[in-house]
């Protein structure tokens, strides 16, 4: 998948099985977090305070695990037709122009394209426990 972001294009390639697994596992409390806000009218803003409890819960050690894990699968087009460079080492970033805003939005792409379907495979399951924790009846 091919996006721009900042004038620049971007290309996010897809992250193996294993590695979305210990991904998943690693956002587990995160996403545990956000379960009672989901699917509420007004979710944009009663998700904002448990999303950043959960994160400052994440050791530096699991957060570097995340976003590096996501950036893996991300280059950025080369201009002058040099091809596509990857974007991070694995620990530190390759360009001094991504900002924070930038890097967690390329995070973002990646975990979009690679683990969406992993939460389109359980909608009912997660609908379910999201009902179930907000009080809701499921049904």
């Amino acid at each position: 998948m091919e996006f721009d972001l900042m004038g620049i294009t971007y290309r996010c390639g897809k992250i193996d099985a294993r590695k979305q697994f210990h991904i998943v596992r690693r956002l587990a409390p995160v996403l545990s977090e956000l379960a009672p806000a989901v699917g509420k009218p007004s979710a944009g803003a009663d998700v904002l305070t448990p999303l950043a409890n959960a994160l400052a819960k994440l050791s530096d050690a699991d957060s570097d695990y995340v976003v590096f894990g996501l950036l893996d699968c991300v280059r950025r087009k080369q201009p002058d037709g040099l091809g596509w460079a990857q974007v991070n080492t694995g620990i530190t970033l390759m360009f001094e122009d991504i900002t924070l805003p930038v890097m967690l939005q390329l995070a973002a792409k990646a975990f979009m394209y690679n683990l969406s379907g992993f939460f389109a495979a359980l909608p009912s399951d997660l609908q379910g426990a999201i009902q179930k924790q907000s009080g809701q009846s499921a049904g």
